[in-house]
């Protein structure tokens, strides 16, 4: 995984996401500890749910891709939101959240389906802002329609 990827990640997690709730504004400084439980939490489950994809280099796997690590984050985010009043969010509660969309997820193999025309092989997905934001938004749909009103 490239550095500008995750940075990138994180970047959009403490400027409107999972991880600015745990920023000071004013000092900027945050809960470190707090946000570590996030991304540890988070990107352990997208290891156990998809085990395949997460231990293949980002040629083979569009997961470990800095299009698959940006989107990814953003629904990382989400998922974060929707247990929002939890005390903790744990590999399981991430895991749990993952698991109805990753049927949908072509990191290795295969087609996207992002709608009438717009089929993408899983190598076409490239780390431009562009493809990002399709594939974000395309995650983020699929989650909220298959995962965000289920019971907490």
């Amino acid at each position: 995984m490239k550095d500008n990827s995750i940075l990138k990640m994180l970047e959009n997690s403490l400027t409107d996401g999972a991880l600015y709730r745990f920023r000071d504004p004013k000092t900027g400084t945050g809960d470190i500890d707090a946000m570590l439980l996030i991304l540890k939490g988070f990107w352990g489950a997208t290891g156990q749910v998809f085990e395949d994809a997460w231990n293949l280099p980002p040629k083979r796997s569009r997961l470990t891709h800095g299009a698959g690590i940006v989107s990814l984050g953003f629904v990382m985010d989400a998922i974060a939101d929707r247990h929002r009043k939890a005390k903790r969010l744990t590999v399981q509660t991430f895991a749990a959240d993952l698991e109805p969309i990753a049927d949908l997820c072509r990191w290795t193999e295969g087609y996207w389906d992002f709608g009438p025309g717009a089929q993408r092989k899983w190598n076409e997905i490239q780390n431009t802002t562009k493809d990002i934001q399709m594939l974000a938004n395309y995650l983020l749909m699929q989650y909220k329609s298959r995962v965000w009103n289920a019971p907490v």
